[in-house]
């Protein structure tokens, strides 16, 4: 029986989890809308062909701007005395291993981005241990590796456009609208082969890093529990990840390595 003298007890309140809840698929939304803007960026760049239409505009774009307009800039500029500024052997050589590095790396990213998908492949389904605490670090580290790919490209690219306008000065032709029209053709064929082959390598850096999220997440579990089993099944986990990636990016390191050896300049 109460005590009549003890003052009325507040009855206990009961904190909702609907904040909690919110803030946790706010997080996915953000998620899923940063992974939607990097596939919408990989399809327009021909990573993902998911029909004949496709396909068939991803390819061909890549024979006309990867080969066929630098190619024939090349050879339908050279003009008398121009071998000091412009030696088009070398040239074509150049034109001939980015091409070899854009197809290794369309091929390679095309095949593993259509049987795994954008999620999967970048480690961050739920299959694959997602872990919605982790979403924001997830969203940081994507942040991240697209301005490193802008850092990687923007000062190359002015590098390379700067280039091109001293050779039109010193390279004289019939006209500067042909030296305008050969400017632009290779700048652009340039801007599409490094954009291919740096985004298949910022992709590489990102998976990797998103396994570094894990991995210090899977610190900081060995800090708060003391279950052997849990320390066991994620370290299972984390090694199997990281077999994936090296499976998945094998053939794709090495053919650039190769590319990249075979087409060294040869001593006399």
């Amino acid at each position: 029986m109460a005590d009549p003298h003890l003052p009325p007890q507040a009855p206990a309140v009961q904190v909702p989890l609907l904040n909690s809840n919110n803030y946790q698929e706010n997080q996915g939304t953000d998620l899923d809308q940063v992974l939607h803007r990097l596939e919408k960026f990989l399809t327009f760049l021909g990573f993902k062909q998911s029909s004949a239409l496709s396909f068939l505009l991803s390819w061909v774009g890549f024979v006309v701007v990867a080969v066929l307009l630098p190619v024939l800039m090349l050879e339908f500029s050279q003009c008398c005395g121009c071998e000091k500024y412009q030696i088009t052997n070398f040239e074509l050589d150049i034109v001939a291993s980015q091409t070899c590095l854009v197809a290794i790396s369309l091929l390679c990213l095309l095949h593993n981005l259509r049987k795994y998908g954008i999620r999967k492949f970048l480690f961050v389904d739920r299959s694959c241990g997602h872990v919605a605490s982790l979403n924001d670090l997830y969203i940081n580290q994507s942040k991240e590796s697209m301005c490193l790919f802008v850092l990687w490209l923007l000062p190359c690219l002015i590098l390379k456009t700067a280039r091109e306008i001293i050779r039109i000065l010193y390279v004289q032709r019939e006209s500067w609208w042909l030296s305008v029209a050969v400017l632009f053709t290779l700048v652009l064929s340039w801007t599409y082969v490094s954009t291919i082959s740096l985004t298949a390598s910022i992709l590489f850096h990102l998976i990797c890093n998103l396994q570094i999220i894990h991995f210090e997440d899977y610190a900081k579990l060995l800090e708060r529990e003391s279950d052997v089993l849990i320390f066991v099944d994620e370290h299972i986990r984390l090694r199997f990840h990281l077999s994936k990636i090296s499976h998945r990016f094998r053939i794709y390191l090495l053919l650039d390595f190769l590319v990249v050896t075979a087409r060294q300049p040869k001593k006399n």
